[in-house]
C-alpha cells in the first residue's frame, strides 16, 4: 500500500510540474515576443509629436509581475532602455528574466522603433482590439490609456500605452489553456523609470 501512496504523490509532483511547465513556457514565449518588439502601422496621436522630447539616450523604465501557478510563484522583471536613436528611430533594448522554482529564464533583445507609430507590437501577435482606459498604478497615480491586445495561438498581450508620453506602463501576459484546464495570467506592471512624466 505505501507504495502506491508514494507513487500517486510523484504522478501528482510531476503533473503539477508538467502544468506549471506548459505555462511558464506559454508565458516566457509572450515575454519573448514582447521583448521582440514592432511597430504597427497606426496613426500617431498628436500627443505623440509633443512626448518625444523625453526620447534620450539612456531613457528606461522598468517592470515587475508575478503569477501564482498551482501554488507555486512565477516571476518576472524587465527592464526597456533606449540605447540609441535618430531623427526617425529609437533603438530599444529589452531584458527580461523569468523565474520559477524549477530555475530561471534570461533574454536580451535590441530593436530599432519608429518614431511616427509609438503603438507596441509583438512579433509574431496580430492586434486583436485597441480601446482607451484609465490605469492607476503605485507611485505613478492614474493615467489615461491606449490598450493594444494582441493575440496568437492562445497567448495574449495587452499593452497600456500612456496617452501623454507614449510609452507602455503596464502589460497583461495570458497563457492559452493548460494541462489543468486553467489559463493564467500575470500583471506586468512600470516600478521604476527616469523618463519625465511617468
Amino acid at each position: 500500500m505505501e507504495t502506491n501512496q508514494q507513487d500517486s504523490k510523484i504522478i501528482t509532483h510531476n503533473t503539477k510540474k508538467i502544468v506549471i511547465a506548459a505555462v511558464v513556457v506559454a508565458i516566457i514565449a509572450a515575454a519573448a515576443l514582447t521583448s521582440g518588439l514592432l511597430m504597427t502601422n497606426q496613426n500617431p496621436s498628436n500627443n505623440q509629436k509633443t512626448s518625444q522630447t523625453w526620447m534620450t539616450k539612456g531613457a528606461y523604465a522598468t517592470y515587475e509581475g508575478q503569477a501564482t501557478v498551482l501554488s507555486m510563484t512565477v516571476t518576472f522583471t524587465a527592464k526597456m532602455e533606449i540605447v540609441d536613436l535618430n531623427a526617425t528611430h529609437i533603438q530599444v533594448s529589452t531584458n527580461f528574466n523569468m523565474s520559477t522554482p524549477f530555475g530561471a529564464t534570461e533574454n536580451t533583445t535590441t530593436t530599432w522603433l519608429s518614431r511616427e507609430n509609438m503603438t507596441f507590437q509583438p512579433d509574431g501577435l496580430t492586434l486583436n482590439n485597441t480601446y482607451s482606459t484609465q490605469v492607476t498604478l503605485p507611485n505613478l497615480g492614474t493615467r489615461s490609456c491606449t490598450v493594444y491586445e494582441y493575440i496568437s495561438q492562445g497567448i495574449s498581450a495587452a499593452y497600456y500605452v500612456d496617452n501623454s508620453i507614449q510609452w507602455p506602463i503596464k502589460m497583461i501576459m495570458t497563457s492559452p489553456t493548460s494541462v489543468d484546464g486553467q489559463s493564467y495570467s500575470m500583471d506586468i506592471n512600470l516600478v521604476d523609470t527616469n523618463i519625465p512624466g511617468l
